[in-house]
């Protein structure tokens, strides 16, 4: 605004210091907390399940390596060994004092054994292994030793190697055996090989010299396997899981899930069919030390055959059994009400339960169970905890006579709302508390009992209005931000089932009306 008048000498040194106070009303917070912004807070995103209609599920699962069988769990090859010796004659001693000579070959075979009793092997290729050639030879000479390997092949080219020069003493050579195929399915477990030496026109060996060879064939990791892994029960498949969605809710109220469900998925790329028995599902609270097995109450679900995939398939096979309340005589709904801390999970497998059907596997096939739990928001619920957070800095909150502070809060939920607000600084450590001890009691949606979902349109609302004095809002010279902390029940003491949907939300209006002590120094 402009004033004109009239301009005369003044004398300000005699003019008193004016107070200034005017009062400012500014928004502070406009927004929303969405049940889906609540339930994935943290690292717990990975645990919700919302589906096209926005209805939500809390799933605990585990599904990498806690259950896993890789074929290197099922088959171990035990190494084997053959010693050759031969002793040079006076006919071979003649002929190397003329010319070179070559020994007549020598068959030999190795005989597979592994850690399972009736074990066959068709087919064998190898990921790591190695042949471990040990020399100790009675002479010196600069001829050769050539292994073949009868029934193998590296590369679709016949297996063989050569340990040059004939050397006085012990000496070691290790050869790959990394993707070299055996076919023994003409004579299975067995690998058929042949030796022949090479020896140089030399005045060396002499008759009575000998060419002594030790060799040890390890298989470490097989890479493609046929034939018969024979009859096998697996009894330590089982891990420990902790539940840790809603964890204050588990810990300080009560949860009642209506419709409880689990499944256990069996994905199966190794070729052999199994047999599945539930040896152990608990449920642990920790707190309480009480623990629950409703192994013995999952019917027919507790044991349960996995097909083995067809030698040509491209897909795993997958066998899955899903639990609830109607399967299990309501085990589902003992099992998740203990509120556990933890779930135990043990199975036991057997491979080949009948018969000796054709095995195979590749190195990368694997067995693994998927437990799933999945428990959709439909029951009552109690003490069900959360926070959010918002930016907020109050400059200067010296020049503050007081802060006017209110709130309206809108609430879709259908859910009892305890709020209280704190101030913090960057770091979230608590400054101060709007409410002091107290809390703001936000009434949830009214909730039509045929759907068990809010009424559309119709909320529960609360606006308030809190005073801070000057003493207060020196509490709040390094607040950075706004904390809103809320404990949720069910209406009628937590008894009245709802349904939570994703879009369900709080909607938070914060405005302030600052009243500044301002000095306007006159004088100066």
């Amino acid at each position: 605004m402009t004033f004109f008048g009239c301009k005369k000498d003044f004398d300000f040194s005699k003019v008193k210091d004016l107070s200034w106070n005017p009062d400012f009303a500014v928004p502070v917070v406009h927004d929303s907390i969405t049940l889906e912004k609540v339930l994935t807070y943290g690292d717990n995103g990975d645990h919700l399940y919302i589906d096209e209609s926005g209805n939500i599920s809390i799933l605990y699962y585990y599904n990498n390596d806690a259950f896993r069988l890789r074929p290197n769990d099922l088959i171990k090859l035990s190494p084997v060994s053959y010693s050759f010796l031969h002793e040079v004659t006076q006919t071979e001693q003649d002929i190397l004092a003329l010319t070179d000579l070559t020994t007549p070959p020598v068959a030999f075979s190795f005989n597979l054994a592994g850690n399972n009793v009736g074990m066959r092997v068709d087919e064998l290729r190898v990921r790591s292994g190695e042949i471990k050639v040990t020399t100790n030879h009675t002479f010196t000479n600069d001829g050769h030793l050539t292994v073949t390997f009868l029934n193998a092949t590296k590369n679709n080219l016949p297996f063989s190697f050569t340990i040059n020069h004939f050397v006085n003493g012990q000496a070691d050579t290790n050869i790959s055996l990394a993707d070299v195929a055996f076919d023994l399915s003409s004579s299975p477990n067995t690998i058929n090989a042949e030796v022949v030496g090479f020896l140089k026109k030399s005045g060396a060996p002499v008759a009575g010299d000998e060419i002594r060879t030790k060799f040890e064939v390890s298989v470490d990791t097989i890479g493609r396997f046929e034939g018969f892994l024979g009859h096998q029960t697996l009894t330590q498949l089982m891990d420990t899981v902790g539940v840790n969605v809603f964890n204050n809710a588990f810990a300080l109220g009560d949860v009642y899930f209506m419709d409880p469900q689990a499944s256990i998925t069996i994905v199966n790329s190794i070729g052999f069919p199994a047999e599945i028995t539930v040896e152990r599902l608990w449920a642990i609270n920790k707190a309480s030390g009480v623990r629950l097995d409703i192994a013995d109450r999952l019917g027919s679900g507790s044991v349960f055959s996995v097909p083995s995939p067809l030698i040509s398939a491209t897909q795993p096979a997958i066998k899955a059994m899903n639990y609830n309340n109607d399967n299990t005589g309501n085990a589902m709904n003992d099992f998740f009400n203990l509120k556990p801390d933890n779930v135990v999970f043990q199975i036991k497998t057997d491979i080949n339960p009948t018969g000796t059907p054709l095995n195979f596997f590749s190195d990368t096939s694997s067995f693994y169970a998927d437990l799933r739990v999945k428990l959709p928001l439909w029951g009552h619920f109690d003490h069900l905890t959360f926070q959010d957070t918002f930016d907020l800095a109050i400059e200067k909150p010296e020049e503050i006579e007081h802060l006017e502070f209110r709130s309206n809060m809108v609430n879709g939920w259908p859910l009892t709302a305890l709020l209280q607000i704190y101030f913090t600084d960057g770091n979230y450590n608590k400054l101060d508390s709007l409410t002091g001890d107290d809390h703001l009691l936000v009434m949830g949606a009214p909730v039509d009992p045929s759907t068990y979902l809010p009424y559309p349109g119709v909320y529960g609302t609360k606006d308030t209005t809190f005073i801070l004095d000057n003493q207060r809002m020196q509490n709040l010279l390094h607040v950075k931000k706004i904390l809103v902390k809320g404990v949720l029940h069910s209406t009628d003491e937590g008894q009245i089932n709802v349904k939570l949907k994703a879009d369900q939300m709080i909607k938070v209006n914060f405005s302030a009306k600052a009243k500044l002590r301002k000095s306007l120094q006159t004088s100066k």
